[in-house]
Formats: structure tokens, sequence, C-alpha cells
């Protein structure tokens, strides 16, 4: 519970209202992750954005792993604590229910997990963006590939699980973007 309460902590929210935005959902791709407050607050306070929901994702993983005196292949909670703050941030107590994607938080949880795999994540994420120049085709294809990267780099079925449960999230809420893929018009980075 205290992980999907520290994951649903709008950072994309705070900083627009704090940066005199009202309804970040009302403008750029209506998102509210750190892509959307680069694009329509500027670059500096999405990469603070994408640093404070990473952390969310980090910090109780983190701590889960840190604080429990079993090794982290037989504590039967993980996988519930890895799931819960991207679920936190998709789906957020504190604005509806709203919220952004997943992306940041979950690489967040998947640094207190397997920093190996988050480097071999961000390769595909950097070779993808190189590209296509698609930061959502990027995100997406770097989240399918993570479940395979933590069970390459850990070899434990429940966090495999739990991050093809992440994938799969993280999917599905760039249903838009999938939409706007194939109709050709997503938005892409400048080179």
């Amino acid at each position: 519970m205290a992980s999907y309460l520290v994951g649903s902590i709008p950072t994309s929210a705070i900083i627009a209202k704090l940066k005199g935005k009202i309804d970040l959902t009302k403008e750029g791709s209506g998102n509210l992750g750190a892509t959307n407050v680069s694009r329509v607050i500027g670059k500096k306070f999405g990469f603070i954005t994408l640093v404070i929901d990473a952390a969310k994702g980090f910090i109780p993983v983190f701590l889960a792993i840190k604080l429990f005196p079993v090794p982290v292949i037989f504590l039967p909670l993980l996988p519930l604590i890895i799931i819960a703050p991207v679920v936190g941030h998709c789906y957020s107590i504190f604005i509806k229910f709203k919220g952004g994607k997943g992306v940041a938080t979950a690489l967040g949880v998947f640094l207190a997990v397997s920093p190996k795999a988050v480097l071999m994540a961000f390769l595909i994420f950097i070779i993808i963006l190189f590209f296509t120049r698609y930061v959502s085709l990027s995100s997406m294809v770097s989240a399918f590939f993570m479940p395979f990267l933590i069970f390459y780099t850990i070899k434990n079925i429940y966090l495999f699980d739990a991050s093809a449960f992440i994938a799969i999230l993280i999917i599905y809420k760039h249903s838009p973007n999938i939409k706007r893929l194939l109709n050709g018009t997503e938005h892409r980075i400048k080179r």
C-alpha cells in the first residue's frame, strides 16, 4: 500500500501547477509524464519530473530489498512492491485515478531490482530513438524487452512475472501513441 501511495504522487501535475499551468492533460500530448512536461513547460522541468518519478519507483523497492532480512529471490511480497508504484503512477488516487504511462517510475523500480537490465534496456531505448526519433516507440520496445532482461540478469520467475505485468501496463497506457504511430501523427523529437 505504501509503495502505491508513493507512486501515486502526481509529480507532473504538481510541477505544472507550480509553473502556472492549470491542467497538463489539456496541453501537449495530454499525458501526465516527463515527456509532456518537457514539451509544455520546458526540458529542465521534464528532467526534474523524470528524476522524481523514477525515485517514486526506486525508493520503495530499494528499501524493501535492503530492509527485509531474506534474499530477494525468496521475498514473496517483492513482486507486489515492484508493481505498486507503477500502478500508482498510472492510476493515482490523488488525481481521480489518472496518471502517466509509468515509464519513469518503472525505470526507478528496475534500477533497484537490476541495474544491468536497465543498462541493456537503455541501450535498446537509445537505438530505437536514434533511428525513429519516437520516444513512445522507444519506451514501448524497451518495456517489452525488460521482463526478459530481468530474467536474464536475476533468474527469478516471480520478478519476471512482475516486470511482464509492468511491461503490459506501459504498452497499454501507450494505446493513444500506438494509434498516432499507425496514422503518422505521433510526435517526434527533433534532431
